[in-house]
């Protein structure tokens, strides 16, 4: 609810800041005003101060609130604080006072809707105690279980005027000593520990002179949260309570001087109005005040640092929230520099107002010029827009470097074709150990020894594709027909290559519109011009695979290196040489005391003696030494094919003028209303934006004027 009024007393904290100190106060509350960045009650950003006002039951904490403010609290000895208040002072050209009740989570949705509908009536700052009267008394008609003694929810009293200090005043329920429920007691140590707790909190910790310092539970509490005291000002009442020259009263004193609660702001003392004074004026209560000071033993205390009366405390209280705004300004700067730039290139993607097919076109021969110098780049691998590209130190946002991220996907696919392309592994039997067969079944599920091989697959497959070839000799078909079978992975790994690419490809191009349209006129480019091409691309590689694929799966080897044939004796070498080495090695180890191998004929023997214990009916050890070299040598050719004559050639060569200036120009004026008009939601975004800017813009200057040394 809110009422305008006529007269409204707000706090007097204004009169005690220069012009600029005022100045700065306002623009901060604009800020906070306008949602900017939400910059003020953050986690670690001081912000605009609220004011925290906690102290035990009975200690005096609604009259010094009552006096600083000049607002009236409830201040009767038999009324006590039963939920939080949160007034939030804030300047404005006209005077209204707003409020309302801010339900608990815990609150059932009736619930909720019940205190939504309050209407407690507050039309000045003497009718104060009326609405807290009145908002209790809803919140305990809205309590649906048994009557309780303290409230989760929340009274919030918006106060507006042209002399009224932007600040937060929270009124929270007293420490309670004793209670026949314990839950009343954890519920107000919850409550109160929320607020302290939080860094844009100053504290008045506020401690009552009629009762024993030990005995102070705020003062417990408080050190648990704010161990160093940087935030917390202690504030003693009731002074006037104590007998003069009292024993008490010199505890007292000596506290207050010594500070052992080590609070940055140290302590300060007022004395609040007797029960009797209830119904005098400020000016009367301020009178009083001064003159006990100026007659009591607590005049000594004005030299020690410890500050007398609620002037003195507004004086204080004005350093303090100064203060405390001052520690956020480099920070809060910064964050309106954050806030603005981002701000900026929101507006600067929406580009002008475009209502006309003359904005709408030129809006998108913008975006599509932009857009090839983007593309471009990412396929070069130039990312020196950070704007876009970000950080390289970063490995965040690599699916924008288009370039790298290919690259990347490129190794995989030749390292994956490499070791899981051939259908079997064959692993040397002299090579095959428990090490070796560990190893191979990690990197590939068909792995098996040679002589097994040939003789499960290349001899099964020799019997029925037999021909007029010679015993002992290699069928020349077999060799093609073995080879197909060898690589039948192939096509499935570069299948999956080729979406993979073509995902990353996509994925780019996506984040690319986003960053230079409006969410709309991208999704629309996406849908009419974009998607379409890409889907044309993606099929002209499935061709190209299809058209690679054909000679490996469909046709014989051919094969026209020069040097082919070498590496085929070169196999044949080496596979003796290790036979003979593996036969004199086994001779010496069961023969120690024999003479060792001295003559050409004993050579030539062993050598006959090994190839005769092979039983090659078949030729199938050549053929399979012949379809392992042509393997070796195919397997490098299709994958640097499928890279670079499908990848790059159907792919990604002319990507960036997948969207040119062409397609534009010959759009039809629907078309273009289709894909770059303004929905109302962007014409609004737009004035948001413009209206943000400026207040960011503002801000930031005023800031650095009113405090150009600290920035």
């Amino acid at each position: 609810m809110t009422v305008p009024v006529h007269v409204l007393e707000g706090t007097t904290l204004d009169r005690l800041l220069s012009d600029d100190e005022n100045r700065l106060l306002d623009t901060i509350d604009e800020l906070r005003s306008q949602g900017v960045g939400r910059l003020l009650g953050e986690p670690g950003q001081p912000g605009l101060p609220q004011l925290i006002v906690c102290g035990d039951q009975s200690s005096g904490k609604s009259s010094v609130l009552e006096a600083l403010t000049r607002v009236r609290f409830p201040t009767k000895s038999t009324v006590c604080t039963t939920f939080a208040s949160e007034l939030r002072l804030r300047r404005g050209p006209r005077s209204r006072i707003g409020c309302r009740i801010r339900a608990a989570p815990s609150r059932s949705q009736e619930e909720k809707e019940q205190l939504a509908r309050f209407q407690g009536f507050f039309d000045s700052a003497e009718r104060f105690p009326d609405l807290i009267t009145a908002a209790r008394d809803c919140m305990v008609k809205a309590s649906k279980g048994p009557t309780v003694a303290f409230f989760e929810d929340i009274l919030e009293v918006e106060i507006v005027g042209p002399k009224v200090v932007p600040l937060t005043i929270v009124d929270l329920p007293g420490y309670i000593h004793y209670s026949e429920s314990k839950k009343d007691i954890d519920l107000v140590q919850s409550l109160v520990r929320s607020y302290v707790q939080q860094d844009n909190s100053i504290i008045l910790a506020i401690i009552s002179a009629h009762n024993d310092i030990g005995n102070q539970s705020v003062l417990t509490e408080i050190e648990k949260i704010d161990k160093a005291g940087a935030r917390t000002l202690g504030v003693m009442t009731k002074p006037d309570e104590l007998p003069s020259g009292s024993e008490k009263e010199a505890e007292y004193l000596l506290h207050a001087s010594n500070n052992p609660n080590k609070f940055k702001y140290g302590w300060h003392v007022v004395r609040n109005r007797s029960y009797e004074e209830q119904d005098s004026t400020f000016e009367e209560r301020n009178k009083r005040e001064a003159d006990f000071f100026q007659d009591s033993s607590w005049k000594q205390l004005s030299g020690t640092g410890v500050s007398l009366g609620i002037d003195a405390l507004q004086q204080r209280l004005s350093r303090m929230l100064l203060d405390h705004v001052a520690l956020s300004l480099p920070s809060l700067v910064q964050q309106l520099e954050d806030d603005l730039k981002r701000s900026e290139g929101k507006l600067a993607r929406l580009g002008e107002a475009r209502s006309t097919p003359k904005d709408q076109l030129n809006y998108l021969s913008d975006i599509s010029e932009s857009f090839r110098e983007y593309a471009r780049e990412a396929l070069e691998g130039r990312y020196h827009r950070k704007s876009f590209f970000g950080d390289p130190l970063s490995l965040e946002g690599l699916e924008k470097r288009l370039r790298a991220k290919i690259r990347n996907l490129n190794d995989e696919f030749a390292s994956r074709m490499l070791t899981q392309g051939h259908k079997w592994h064959v692993v040397e039997d002299e090579e095959l150990d428990f090490e070796t067969s560990s190893q191979s079944a990690i990197t590939h599920p068909n792995f098996i020894a040679k002589s097994v091989f040939l003789e499960r697959h290349v001899d099964t497959l020799a019997q029925v594709e037999r021909g007029n070839e010679l015993s002992g000799t290699s069928n020349p078909l077999l060799i093609g027909s073995l080879f197909h079978q060898q690589s039948a992975p192939w096509e499935q790994i570069a299948s999956v290559h080729l979406d993979d690419v073509w995902n990353a490809v996509k994925d780019f191009l996506e984040l690319l519109l986003r960053h230079l349209a409006d969410e709309r006129t991208g999704n629309q480019l996406l849908i009419h011009i974009i998607d379409p091409a890409l889907e044309n691309r993606r099929q002209q590689m499935r061709n190209k695979l299809e058209e690679l694929l054909v000679p490996h799966r469909d046709h014989s080897p051919i094969n026209v290196d020069p040097h082919f044939a070498r590496r085929i004796w070169s196999t044949r070498e080496e596979r003796v040489a290790k036979s003979l080495v593996e036969a004199i090695r086994k001779e010496l180890t069961l023969n120690k005391d024999k003479a060792p191998i001295s003559s050409n004929e004993e050579i030539i023997a062993k050598i006959r003696r090994t190839e005769s214990t092979v039983d090659d009916k078949y030729g199938s050890n050549e053929t399979f030494e012949f379809m392992q070299a042509y393997y070796d040598s195919a397997i490098l050719i299709f994958v640097n094919n499928v890279v670079s004559l499908a990848v790059e050639q159907c792919l990604l060569t002319g990507l960036p003028k997948i969207f040119s200036s062409l397609d534009t120009r010959d759009m039809t004026n629907e078309k273009l209303e289709l894909i770059a008009s303004e929905s109302r939601e962007i014409v609004l975004e737009r004035d948001r934006l413009k209206e943000r800017i400026q207040v960011l813009r503002t801000g930031i200057r005023t800031i650095r004027e009113v405090r150009p040394g600290k920035l």
